[in-house]
């Protein structure tokens, strides 16, 4: 990781396999979220999108549009472009990926990316045959819509991984985007993605389980969001400002050992819920024992308590 922060900061072009000046040539494969908002934002910053290719034409002829560029083919993309977007769902990169190069779309010194969190730079491995230099360059972010995209991917965070020769330009882009960037090792990118997983998707479903409990307490439903919503919020603010573990509050992080006993009891008549619960309560008095309001002894009860339910021990014997 030290050695990938060492490399130059230079805005090099590989074309040719030489150094020809600064890329200015792009080009999108894929035209969702992702794809357009970059585009648009891109094209902003002085790069030259020279065509948009997707399987929805729909979607291709709305960014071309915007962007008051040509429709094209994948292949007339690639061999267009300086530096080729990949930003079509995960699985179809792939399959673009082979067909281009089946093709020969792909060349010598080309920048090849895509923008998935999941996948590593290996699945463009076809088009670094060809010589062409492979990136996944990643926000990490949550975009539900372009108009989205477009207001909050500036600032946001990337990481990038693949070959380091590709890595000055897309530090380019995150720069021209106002953002932060990381190096990823590629064999630490499945724990990278796991992490946005949880601190994303899953948040959705915690709520939703939140949100089934307040329906059991004979909440309305128009109701029951709205409600939560200002206690998610200013919980992430707290987050925001003084950080883990300080922000944790309620009944683990006093040692409510009661508290906890009542919920449980409750909890009783709906398992999937209480599973939820123990699961992440005994996760959560690791950040109690951290913050270091309650004592070992506390900690001990409360995780007694709760791996009741989850069918013993949940902590290795090193943790206690």
């Amino acid at each position: 990781m030290v050695e990938c922060l060492l490399i130059s900061v230079r805005r090099f072009s590989f074309l040719g396999g030489g150094i020809l000046g600064r890329i200015k040539k792009i080009g999108f494969i894929g035209a969702g979220k992702v794809g357009s908002a970059l585009a648009l934002l891109l094209q902003e910053n002085g790069y030259e999108i020279v065509g948009i290719a997707s399987r929805t034409p729909a979607s291709a002829e709305k960014l071309a549009n915007r962007l008051q560029r040509p429709v094209l083919t994948p292949g007339e993309v690639a061999r267009r472009s300086e530096a080729v977007f990949i930003t079509t769902t995960d699985d179809a990169i792939p399959q673009v990926v082979s067909g281009l190069a089946a093709e020969g779309s792909f060349r010598q010194g080309q920048i090849v990316l895509h923008t998935s969190g999941a996948l590593t730079a290996e699945v463009l491995a076809p088009a670094a045959v060809q010589g062409a230099i492979t990136l996944s360059l990643h926000p990490l972010q949550s975009f539900a819509t372009v108009e989205q995209a477009l207001a909050i991917l500036p600032g946001s965070y990337f990481s990038i991984e693949g070959d380091r020769r590709g890595f000055p330009f897309a530090q380019e882009v995150v720069e021209k985007l106002k953002g932060k960037y990381f190096y990823l090792d590629s064999a630490a990118k499945v724990l990278y993605h796991a992490a946005a997983c949880v601190a994303s998707n899953y948040l959705v479903g915690l709520l939703a389980c939140a949100l089934d409990l307040l329906a059991a307490a004979g909440i309305p439903e128009g109701m029951r969001l709205p409600a939560m919503l200002p206690l998610v919020t200013g919980t992430l603010d707290n987050v925001r400002k003084i950080g883990i573990p300080n922000a944790l509050t309620g009944p683990l992080a006093r040692g409510d050992l009661g508290t906890v006993e009542k919920h449980l009891q409750a909890l009783q008549e709906l398992p999937e819920q209480e599973a939820v619960y123990n699961r992440l309560g005994l996760y959560t008095l690791k950040v109690a024992l951290a913050k270091g309001t309650i004592t070992e002894d506390q900690g001990r009860e409360l995780r007694n308590l709760l791996e009741k339910g989850v069918g013993g021990k949940f902590y290795h014997e090193e943790e206690k």
